[in-house]
């Protein structure tokens, strides 16, 4: 569902992070940082000018789900993912999740 949020054309990305109560605590999506227009900056990723790809600027469904999380502590809780989380969000739910366990949902194609 929080996937579903994302203005991005190509990739709709979500996350959520439920605690040891399966009661959730966090959730985002891959987006523009907070603030900064949807429809200002770029969302294509083809050009060789990394400042016109999305790139440069879209935060992910990770970081957005720890960031917008509605606890004081998430350690030991579980995050929901729909596309496993790159090196970056990996270490950020590493170091602030102690992480309990990475649960990734990929959309299977009929």
């Amino acid at each position: 569902m929080a996937a579903l949020r994302s203005k991005d054309p190509t990739t709709k990305v979500g996350a959520v992070i439920v605690n040891e109560n399966k009661v959730i605590v966090g959730s985002g999506y891959n987006g523009m940082p907070t603030g900064c227009s949807d429809d200002e900056l770029p969302w294509g990723k083809d050009s060789e000018n990394f400042l016109e790809n999305k790139y440069a600027y879209v935060c992910h469904a990770e970081m957005n789900a720890i960031l917008n999380k509605i606890s004081g502590s998430i350690r030991g809780a579980t995050i929901y993912t729909v596309l496993f989380p790159c090196n970056e969000c990996a270490k950020l739910i590493i170091q602030v999740i102690f992480l309990s366990e990475i649960i990734n949902y990929i959309k299977k194609e009929s």
